[in-house]
């Protein structure tokens, strides 16, 4: 089974291809143009080197949010296209989620925390257990005071959230804080497609896909 993740949700954005469970293939840029002008090219560049076509794509998967709105938008409706071109389906995955991944069998709390400004972050709160990881706090949008009075023991805090947070968070936790350095804030791509394909079940038609913003973009405050 072969599976394509995609993550645009951050200001990184990337593509992996996982075929039975191993990795094929994978690329992950910071973009200094919009993720519109380089995303599709980058798929269609990583399909050709591998010598993989579309078609044989069985599945996809994506992260949906909470991240950058226009970076959801674009990975969304470039994902949307290509299960049209395919008729297969995709697996939504959370953001937050793949960046807690990225610590398996860590014995401390995970809590992936990224800027959403206005003085708030997306966040949750998760930990390994039984050698699978467990969500402890659903994907919240929420100032850091609040996001605070869940920690009772010690946690790793990654993300540009918790960097710019840090001496906040260390006020409040002291030792019980652990911080990552930020090139282990980018969720990768292939984890994307890894959850994906745990989640075979929860697959969806594409026209079913929605962002998981968590609050509404600055558009959707003026119109209202």
């Amino acid at each position: 089974m072969r599976i394509l993740g995609i993550d645009t949700s951050t200001k990184y954005a990337g593509v992996a291809v996982l075929e039975e469970g191993i990795l094929l293939a994978q690329s992950v840029m910071q973009f200094m143009a919009s993720h519109s002008e380089k995303l599709l090219p980058e798929i269609a560049h990583i399909l050709e080197i591998m010598n993989i076509p579309i078609e044989t794509i069985d599945y996809f998967a994506i992260t949906v949010g909470p991240g950058s709105f226009t970076g959801l938008r674009v990975g969304i409706s470039t994902i949307k296209g290509l299960c049209f071109v395919t008729q297969k389906k995709v697996v939504p995955v959370s953001t937050l989620e793949v960046i807690a991944w990225q610590f398996p069998y860590c014995e401390y709390q995970i809590c992936p925390m990224l800027d959403a400004r206005k003085k708030e972050v997306f966040t949750a709160l998760f930990k390994w257990e039984n050698n699978k990881i467990q969500r402890i706090k659903e994907d919240s949008a929420l100032g850091i005071d609040s996001v605070l009075e869940w920690i009772k023991e010690k946690t790793v805090f990654v993300g540009s959230g918790s960097e710019i947070y840090k001496e906040k968070i260390t006020e409040k936790l002291g030792n019980n804080a652990i911080f990552l350095p930020s090139v282990y804030s980018v969720p990768h791509p292939e984890i994307v497609a890894y959850i994906g394909l745990q989640r075979i079940n929860e697959a969806i038609n594409a026209k079913d896909l929605k962002p998981e913003y968590l609050r509404k973009s600055e558009a959707e405050i003026k119109m209202a």
